[in-house]
């Protein structure tokens, strides 16, 4: 199985897309078997517009666990609690904060601000922050989490693979057999990894997922 981040793993991150040749390898590992899972920060409705990540994955783990979807049978679950809701209403109201569909994004220095709306309404919250951002989800949701819980939900186990490039991707780098990551990776990642790839981003990724499709590692 290959659990895999998305931005600066496969893509530079932002509007990049999968290449053709990250395509290509993923396509190749698929007829040879493995079980493909995409998790990512990204949300579900942005994910769907995607043609360059159109069937190539069994699962997709979105807003970094919060979700599990399986496009190939329209399924989902998701993690949250009418609490959460609660909340999740109620910091709308700030204007500083970017919401997903279940989880809330908001700069570094406001912080303190959401941490006092979850003391206040006596929610349990997960604080993430990854590349200048923060992200504020339901207690019990990550991405080693959301991986679990996707293995159960497709019925399988065995060789886990993780790639990921930036500290939120360590929780799915603890669940996994084999930790890969590109050289741009934060050096914390690099540190947990087993493999650290000689090229940034999607051209590490070419490098491992080669090396995989070669039964190197």
């Amino acid at each position: 199985m290959l659990a895999t981040d998305l931005d600066g793993t496969l893509t530079k991150g932002g509007e990049d897309r999968v290449s053709p040749t990250i395509q290509k390898l993923l396509r190749k590992l698929k007829e040879k078997g493995w079980i493909l899972i995409l998790i990512t920060g990204r949300e579900k409705k942005y994910l769907e517009k995607r043609d360059d990540l159109k069937n190539i994955f069994d699962a997709w783990v979105v807003e970094n666990g919060v979700e599990i979807y399986l496009p190939n049978k329209n399924f989902s679950q998701v993690y949250t609690t009418p609490e959460w809701m609660k909340f999740y209403n109620e910091v709308l109201k700030f204007p500083f904060v970017e919401p997903k569909k279940w989880s809330i994004l908001f700069p570094p220095e406001k912080t303190g601000e959401i941490k006092a709306l979850t003391e206040k309404l006596n929610v349990q919250a997960v604080f993430k922050q990854n590349k200048g951002v923060v992200s504020v989800q339901p207690s019990g949701t990550d991405k080693g989490l959301g991986l679990i819980r996707t293995l159960k939900i497709l019925n399988v186990d065995g060789w886990i693979v993780a790639l990921g490039d930036s500290m939120v991707d360590l929780d799915m780098f603890k669940v996994a057999n084999f930790k890969a990551t590109v050289q741009d990776a934060e050096e914390a990642v690099k540190k947990m990894a087993d493999y650290v790839a000689e090229k940034p981003d999607g051209m590490g990724t070419i490098e491992i997922l080669k090396k995989l499709l070669k039964e190197e590692f």
